[in-house]
């Protein structure tokens, strides 16, 4: 019989050797806890280390050799992610150990150069310009590249892990709690925010009662995906903001032009799987469905730092100021809803204003030039 290592379960010599050779072999080896009770919690990186030293040792004596030298380059690589000048490569997604003071980087395994800073791979045309100029140098001069339009704006844009790194080219639809596959680690796609179980969070007292979570800002997806299309384009509209609303020569021109072409990632009954989006297209949303569509509208609306408070209802607006912590009147009875709606905008942006202040404070910002 095996002991597991942080609990009191046992199992026979033989399923632990199965079990513990597919986590690390077929899954992760964030994985690789008691499979009674998933202990202990691996998101603890001080655990982690104690536990995967451990579990070094009993490997050893249990599964074959050449998955225990599997484990232990796994547990070096999630080593190495920890360190700051630790990059991925543009091309084969591997790891290696950057010099910082290099903006080209050279993979060690498939010699590919991706550039440190954008982490896209590397031109001669990158050659003594900003990543924000070659951008624009690839926009304006590259076909393949404006052929590619939304589709490719939404992979270029996709999920990132905060933790590790590592570069996922998803559109960000769908469920926004996002678990990384590298490093295990559970933020939101939209902005980034940890998950974390209401113990484990010490935003405020608040969180004990919410479970599992995330601080999303206001802009961040999660808040505007139920948005119309319109209310975010008149959004950017009155923000001087462009946006597309025809699909782009890729698109129209594809196998399947009905179809929405972003990928995304599925979580089917075996497991995961990035695999493209399929809904049907909608007029007027760039060759998009409609999720999608409103992802690249937010991204925008995220890109040019714009504040969606405007486009908020009184009740999304009163949440976000509870979230916020800010203090805000209630709706005077001879006060319309537009005018109540404006107030608490203000509120949002600029803090607390109360009712009876109101009018002086109006009139003290528009002496001074403020709006």
């Amino acid at each position: 019989m095996v002991s597991m290592l942080f609990c009191v379960h046992r199992c026979c010599r033989g399923c632990a050797k199965d079990y513990f050779t597919i986590k690390i072999k077929e899954r992760n080896i964030m994985e690789a806890v008691c499979p009674f009770c998933d202990e202990p919690d691996l998101t603890d990186d001080s655990v982690a280390a104690e536990y995967f030293n451990n579990l070094d040792i009993m490997l050893k004596n249990i599964v074959d050799s050449e998955v225990h030298e599997l484990f232990q380059c796994k547990v070096r690589d999630r080593a190495l992610m920890s360190d700051p000048n630790f990059r991925w490569c543009a091309a084969c997604a591997s790891g290696f150990i950057a010099d910082p003071n290099r903006k080209r980087l050279v993979c060690p395994d498939c010699q590919a150069v991706t550039c440190a800073l954008c982490k896209k791979p590397w031109e001669w045309q990158h050659d003594g310009i900003s990543c924000e100029m070659f951008a624009q140098w690839k926009e304006a001069n590259d076909p393949e590249y404006q052929a590619a339009g939304l589709e490719r704006y939404l992979a270029e844009n996709g999920i990132d892990c905060p933790k590790c790194k590592f570069k996922y080219a998803l559109a960000k639809g769908g469920c926004m709690h996002f678990t990384c596959c590298q490093c295990k680690f559970e933020f939101c796609s939209g902005c980034g925010k940890p998950f974390l179980m209401s113990k484990k969070c010490n935003v405020s007292a608040y969180c004990e009662k919410l479970g599992l979570h995330a601080h999303h800002p206001r802009n961040c997806l999660f808040y505007l995906r139920d948005k119309e299309p319109k209310e975010l384009q008149k959004l950017l509209e009155e923000n001087g903001i462009l946006y597309d609303i025809e699909p782009s020569y890729s698109q129209s021109e594809g196998c399947d032009s009905r179809k929405c072409p972003v990928m995304e990632q599925k979580e089917l009954v075996d497991g995961i799987e990035d695999a493209i989006c399929g809904q049907n297209i909608e007029n007027g949303y760039a060759g998009l469905c409609r999720l999608h569509y409103v992802e690249y509208l937010v991204s925008l609306i995220n890109k040019n730092r714009v504040d969606p408070l405007s486009i908020m209802d009184l009740n999304e607006l009163q949440q976000e100021l509870r979230r916020a912590d800010k203090v805000f009147a209630e709706q005077k009875k001879t006060e319309s809803d537009d005018a109540y709606h404006d107030r608490l905008v203000q509120v949002g942006c600029t803090g607390y204003v109360s009712g009876d202040r109101w009018m002086a404070y109006l009139v003290t910002v528009l002496y001074c030039g403020l709006i």
